[in-house]
């Protein structure tokens, strides 16, 4: 397990998010992935890195996220509701407003809704 030093938070974008479970902000960016604010000691944080900052490491982040992405518009399709660009916790603000980001999340709804879609059909045909 990695340790990063809390006093080199100061010099990356200011990104806090709620990426580890807490209902306040509890993840902070630092070079360009995301810690939690709640783990280690003695000015040591110990839990995290793993996931890229949203604000400054977005491509990486939506990257990071695909599958998940992809996955909720799987749901969708197999429960036959149109596509909804939606994601369980919402998106983190600097995706939201970076529209290549949405643009490219929504695409891979649409590309997991026609993946469930397809999987419902091949279902019912089974049972037909």
């Amino acid at each position: 397990m990695s340790k990063i030093k809390a006093e080199k938070v100061l010099d990356d974008c200011g990104y806090q998010g709620y990426e580890f479970g807490a209902h306040y902000p509890d993840s902070i960016c630092c070079e360009g992935y995301l810690w939690d604010a709640d783990s280690g000691f003695d000015g040591y944080l110990n839990n995290g890195g793993d996931i890229p900052c949203p604000q400054c490491n977005c491509a990486e982040w939506l990257a990071y996220y695909r599958d998940n992405i992809m996955e909720i518009g799987e749901e969708q399709g197999y429960e036959n509701d149109t596509p909804k660009t939606v994601m369980y916790g919402g998106f983190p603000e600097p995706v939201r407003s970076d529209i290549d980001a949405m643009r490219k999340a929504r695409r891979w709804i649409k590309r997991g809704w026609y993946r469930g879609r397809k999987e419902r059909q091949k279902e019912e045909a089974e049972y037909a």
